[in-house]
């Protein structure tokens, strides 16, 4: 059985113009390269509002939370890039002096997004739709047909993170099948590891035999779901227990897509895109404390908050297996149990 949410919209969508005129009182000079062009490098959104409006945009930058999805227009080009608010936020601010915004006398803030450029739309893609707000950061209220683009927009990009993410894992199994330091027992383990039996799940198991949110104790309704995920696993990071959690399906899915995860001591952390009608039908608490983790989980776990929770991971689904002996993997033929299905952002 395998936990199949659909896609559901993010709470909050947010749309800045990046054109240098939005923001910035001077005009571009000729030649200048695009302003996103500098965003994309630095991995941020900038605003530099007037000197006579200082406050300008503190509000949204400051409602703007790790996980919202933020999308990046410029004029003459249309909607450039998808970016999604970086995890632990990350606000600066600074006076002017640099290439692109040249007065240092001029506050410029910023704030670091995940940007990513494999979906756009044109301009005339854009303006056959719906029109475009000429100058700002603001949210985008639902039910618009600015909205429903961005949604739809939203829907392509989970897509293709979905696949460069199989197409990373398979990479992982190719790598581990011809690698000559693994012997063929230690092949086989890696690869049930990717699809939660064999050592892996047996060494989770002994440490987790519950899931620490729902307190299941049967085993065969458990996932173990690897804390680093596995297709950036490290050697030895793939089978050390300590890098799993025995989970109930649903909490898996809450976990591997980042929408949820813990600190140290145990606190649930939920992602602002995690709808909370989802965990109330759950029974979830979003306040809940699961217990401390040893030293050794919080080492994998201190990698979860940084890099899965809130970020636009994709869903990887996998079997819910019975318990460990459930049978041999060949690793010539073995596949990881996944779709495409877009899942919550």
């Amino acid at each position: 059985m395998m936990v199949d949410l659909g896609y559901t919209a993010p709470a909050r969508i947010w749309f800045v113009n990046t054109d240098m005129q939005s923001f910035h009182e001077f005009q571009r000079a000729p030649g200048d390269v695009s302003p996103f062009a500098h965003w994309l490098k630095a991995g941020r959104l900038f605003v530099t509002p007037r000197p006579e409006k200082p406050g300008k945009y503190n509000n949204a930058l400051v409602a703007m939370m790790p996980g919202d999805p933020v999308f990046a227009y410029e004029d003459r080009l249309g909607f450039v890039a998808i970016g999604w608010v970086c995890s632990p936020k990350d606000l600066q601010d600074s006076s002017g002096g640099t290439a692109l915004y040249p007065n240092p006398a001029e506050m410029v803030r910023s704030l670091g997004v995940d940007w990513d450029t494999s979906v756009t739309r044109t301009m005339s893609e854009v303006s056959a739709r719906t029109r475009v707000p000429q100058h700002g950061l603001q949210a985008c209220n639902a039910g618009t047909p600015l909205h429903d683009l961005m949604t739809t927009m939203l829907r392509e990009a989970q897509g293709r993170r979905q696949l460069d993410a199989e197409a990373q894992d398979a990479d992982t199994l190719k790598r581990i099948k011809a690698d000559p330091k693994y012997d063929s027992v230690t092949r086989t383990q890696l690869v049930r590891a990717r699809i939660g039996q064999g050592r892996f799940r047996d060494g989770v198991l002994a440490r987790e035999p519950a899931c620490r949110v729902t307190g299941i104790t049967q085993s065969h309704c458990l996932v173990a779901s690897h804390i680093k995920p596995w297709a950036v696993c490290e050697d030895g990071e793939h089978l050390d227990a300590a890098n799993g959690l025995m989970l109930a399906p649903h909490v898996d899915h809450l976990f591997d897509t980042g929408l949820i995860s813990f600190t140290d001591e145990g606190r649930m952390i939920v992602a602002p895109a995690l709808d909370p009608a989802v965990l109330q039908a759950w029974h979830i608490a979003p306040d809940a404390n699961v217990g401390q983790f040893a030293p050794d989980q919080a080492h994998y776990m201190a990698y979860h908050r940084l890099y899965v929770l809130g970020q636009p991971r994709p869903r990887r689904q996998r079997n819910v297996v019975g318990d460990a002996d459930a049978g041999p993997v060949d690793i010539a033929t073995a596949e990881i149990s996944s779709t495409v299905t877009p899942g919550v952002l």
